[in-house]
């Protein structure tokens, strides 16, 4: 598998943070850079410290959660009707 901007995702990685940008006008939103964690806490901890709104994460403490997790994540962010729903939140 591999991340959303279709970079290699390494075997230790347990959490990936996306930064994303929203547009508003048109309700799409693109992933603009990419950070893979080892541990999902540290995802976590970036995720809730960044100052984007737009960013998106996926985690977990296996592999399989976590490849689960993201497969999810990229069905969302490719699927239009998710997307537009994003700015109820944003």
């Amino acid at each position: 598998m591999k991340t959303f901007l279709n970079s290699p995702i390494k075997e230790s990685t347990r959490g990936i943070l996306y930064l994303c940008e929203y547009n508003y006008r048109e309700q799409t939103i693109r992933v603009v850079r990419e950070i893979q964690f080892d541990n999902p806490g540290d995802a976590l901890n970036a995720y809730a410290n960044i100052h984007n709104p737009e960013s998106q994460m996926a985690m977990g403490k296996t592999e399989l959660q976590f490849l689960d997790d993201l497969t999810t994540l990229h069905a969302n962010l490719n699927n239009p009707k998710w997307v537009q729903s994003l700015r109820d939140y944003l």
